[in-house]
């Protein structure tokens, strides 16, 4: 499918081969990333009976590596505009894998050592989205930007469902320390394949960079003075903030709420992720089609981005009054559906309002959307223990996403601003 689409685009053939080999790479290391990234929620639980390590320090060590993950997504962009993408994911790639690698090591060393991994580790991931940013702004046609960027945010889902599958397997192959030895390895085969395969820069530039007109340089205040920048940012926070609070709490409200056995919680979890991998690239080649076929722009990233934040919103309000697990999990598959809206929403506007600082811009927006997910997850967790209202928890976060759509389709828009 990748091939026959951007083949239909490109004259130049070897412009299209390029473009095919950049989007699967790409993908492919954004599928590590994940995987990589949970490997840790589950090896984490032989690791605890193997050191003894508390409550506490089994949370510092999850949440080591978020906070890492903020530091370079903006400067991972800045580099990514100036110097190109490929390198920055490279050397991101090889980063990330080297502290997969130590890890084991790390965690025999001590309990401040790991945290440092960890946190190091998800400094050099922060890298990832940025940086595929600017190559696929570079070397994906407009055409074609809403399938390649529903690919690589398959990658969410994708990469957590194969981590959950793959990594109790590795573990009572060879032991959790294998498991972190072994996709450690696949980062460093990935980037020997990468590096002599993806050429840095393109002969010729695409259309979006031309720079015949005048635009207004990427500032924090030319930034903060456009209402689509913000909009955009918005809608970007709520949306994390929307699905990061699923990730985080579905497993432990199943198991509380519905009375969903530990030993089952993971069967119907990982239903709305199924849904999320398969839904995410064909919104994404829906959105393009629509615009291809004539359908003004504004509107259908307008359409896509409320579908995605009023559609979880429909169903975080719904789902505090239904008893039935299976309509619950339903509930969630229909609201992840929703949800891969936004990648014709926000996935597409960083290369459409700033299409030669989309990296940078993406980064800016990234950063801000990741307090979003640290914000749902903490104030879940103060609501629950003030009033132990799971409704309340999800009808707090649905007014998140009202508002945000409602901001997006206000101020949203498609013309290029810096």
């Amino acid at each position: 499918m990748i091939k026959t689409t951007i083949s239909r685009v490109y004259a130049d053939g070897s412009s299209a081969l390029a473009s095919r080999k950049v989007v699967i790479l790409a993908v492919v290391a954004a599928y590590i990333c994940l995987i990589d990234r949970v490997a840790m929620s589950i090896a984490v639980i032989p690791m605890v009976a193997e050191f003894g390590w508390s409550p506490a320090h089994q949370g510092n060590i999850m949440a080591a590596f978020f906070v890492g993950y903020v530091v370079l997504q903006l400067p991972a962009g800045w580099l990514s505009d100036r110097l190109g993408g490929k390198w920055v994911l490279g050397v991101g790639v090889v980063a990330w894998s080297l502290f997969t690698l130590l890890t084991p090591s790390a965690a025999g060393i001590g309990v401040t050592v790991l945290l440092i991994c960890r946190f190091l580790m998800g400094v050099a991931e922060s890298v990832t989205w940025p940086s595929v940013y600017n190559l696929f702004t570079l070397w994906v046609p407009d055409q074609q930007r809403g399938f390649a960027v529903g690919l690589l945010n398959s990658a969410i889902s994708g990469g957590t469902i194969i981590a959950l599958i793959m990594t109790p397997w590795l573990i009572d192959f060879g032991g959790w320390r294998f498991a972190f030895w072994a996709y450690g390895t696949l980062g460093l085969i990935w980037f020997v394949v990468w590096a002599p395969l993806i050429p840095n820069r393109r002969s010729e530039p695409p259309g979006d960079f031309d720079d015949s007109a005048s635009y207004r340089p990427l500032t924090v205040a030319n930034a903060l003075s456009s209402r689509p920048v913000i909009a955009m940012m918005v809608a970007h926070f709520c949306t994390n903030w929307l699905i990061y609070l699923s990730l985080a709490w579905l497993p432990t409200f199943l198991n509380q709420a519905h009375a969903v056995p530990l030993s089952e919680v993971g069967y119907w979890v990982v239903l709305p992720f199924v849904v999320s991998t398969v839904a995410t690239p064909l919104t994404g080649r829906l959105a393009d089609r629509l615009i291809a076929r004539g359908v003004d722009r504004l509107t259908v990233r307008r359409a896509m981005q409320g579908t995605a934040l009023l559609g979880v919103a429909a169903a975080f309000l719904l789902v505090g009054y239904i008893e039935q697990v299976i309509w619950v999990v339903a509930l969630f598959c229909l609201g992840n559906l929703a949800a891969s809206g936004a990648v014709a929403g926000i996935g597409a506007n960083p290369m459409e309002l700033a299409p030669k600082h989309a990296a940078t811009l993406y980064g800016a927006s990234n950063a801000l959307a990741s307090l979003g997910s640290a914000g749902a997850v903490f104030v879940a967790g103060q609501i629950l223990e003030h009033t132990g209202s799971w409704t309340l928890v999800f009808q707090s976060a649905a007014l998140v996403g009202i508002v945000g759509a409602l901001i997006y389709h206000l101020w949203i828009g498609v013309d290029r601003q810096f």
